[in-house]
């Protein structure tokens, strides 16, 4: 097990400096890689607990960014979709669960590439707004099956225009809910053990040197290369994904 942590280390490292960075990355990065070196659902309460703890710790310095009326919508979406997403995780074996994951991530890419809107300022109210319901059922069904509520309202974010600022502010707070109702549904239901619990203090601290390293990265960011850099992280994880499966 020394080695299967060492490698879990390093991965939430990565991934909580990209989640801090972008406002994803822990779950579609840490999740998979996890999932192959557990080989079970352990894998995603992990990152469900270490997901509160990225989101308690950035909630202060993001929230002001947060677009207020899409935030709503998802959060009405992920209420719907996280029973769903529970359901799925109880009864889907767990390599469907990795190839599902995969269809779902590679999805959010060509989101991301149909279109280049104009950057809106992270308060402005814009006609897609009608799809954040939806974007937000689909964002609860993964975060309750798969720990990873992100990538599709980032994807939706960054394909209709906004900016960097707002898609992390927004996703990041929208992760305060999901992730909280996701573990205690985790907790009533299947429920968590005590390896799990002890496995994600152990990460804990891993994890804060990723979030502090992920925001002095934030700022040297740009508009277009954050939007390159959410394209690299979802495609690799997709073939991270697909190639576990195989």
């Amino acid at each position: 097990m020394g080695g299967e942590l060492v490698v879990m280390n390093i991965a939430v490292f990565g991934a909580a400096a990209l989640q801090s960075a972008t406002g994803i990355g822990f779950g579609i990065v840490a999740g998979p890689i996890m999932l192959m070196v557990l080989g079970s659902g352990d894998a995603i309460q992990i990152s469900i607990i270490l997901n509160i703890l990225i989101a308690g710790f950035l909630m202060p310095s993001v929230r002001i960014h947060a677009n207020q009326g899409v935030l709503m919508k998802f959060l009405l979406g992920s209420a719907i979709g996280i029973p769903v997403g529970l359901y799925v995780f109880l009864s889907v074996d767990i390599v469907l669960l990795k190839a599902l994951a995969g269809i779902a991530v590679l999805m959010t890419v060509f989101i991301v590439l149909r279109k280049n809107g104009r950057v809106k300022t992270g308060n402005t109210d814009i006609s897609e707004n009608g799809m954040a319901i939806p974007v937000g059922i689909v964002s609860g069904v993964m975060g309750g099956s798969l720990g990873m509520p992100g990538p599709v309202p980032a994807a939706w974010m960054a394909s209709t225009g906004f900016s960097k600022e707002a898609i992390r502010g927004t996703v990041l707070m929208l992760f305060v809910f999901s992730y909280a109702a996701a573990f205690m549904l985790q907790i009533s239901v299947p429920g968590i053990s005590a390896e799990t619990i002890w496995t994600s203090i152990y990460l804990a601290p891993s994890t804060i040197v990723g979030i502090l390293f992920g925001k002095v990265l934030a700022g040297w960011l740009t508009e277009r290369g954050f939007r390159w850099l959410l394209v690299a992280i979802l495609v690799s994880t997709a073939v991270l994904l697909f190639s576990s499966v195989l």
